[in-house]
């Protein structure tokens, strides 16, 4: 008689255990799927940044051409008071919508003009060092900054 009810099927102890254990899976698959979504909007962001402080350093190799005085000479403290008279604003209105479509609410971008040994340029310092810096609140509240650098000469 012992032998035939262990037989005849699932105890309310054994379901409670499998949906308990089903359960679990469940959360753990929800947390982590929203958890990567959060990722994911983030490294979007990230490039998105990049694509604006890229496309910011093409703004000033472009406008450079503007401070060549002669072959031999250019107009360096006209170039740094240009890029020293921008505000972040002023940047990312020479960002396209197509190089920018991810709306990043509260992005900055910096420019920071520095000589080969990592002093703020002035003078006729040639190269020159520019870094564009992206700072923004990521969605899950955290402060990130980015930065993009090339090296600028006269020519």
């Amino acid at each position: 008689m012992m032998d035939r009810k262990r037989n005849e099927g699932l105890t309310l102890i054994e379901i409670m255990i499998a949906v308990a254990i089903f359960a679990f899976v469940v959360g753990v698959t929800a947390v982590t799927l929203v958890s990567s979504h959060n990722n994911l909007q983030v490294q979007r962001e990230r490039i998105q940044a990049l694509h604006a402080c890229r496309a910011v350093i093409e703004a000033i190799r472009e406008k450079r051409k503007d401070f060549a005085v002669s072959d031999d000479n250019f107009n360096w403290e006209g170039f740094y008071a240009w890029i020293n008279g921008k505000t972040s604003n002023d940047w990312l209105s020479m960002v396209s919508v197509a190089e920018h479509p991810i709306p990043i609410p509260d992005l900055q971008i910096s420019v920071d003009c520095r000589n080969m040994n990592g002093e703020p340029a002035g003078g006729t310092n040639n190269p020159v060092q520019v870094f564009v810096t992206a700072t923004w609140t990521s969605i899950r509240g955290h402060t990130i900054r980015d930065t993009v650098a090339t090296i600028l000469t006269s020519r």
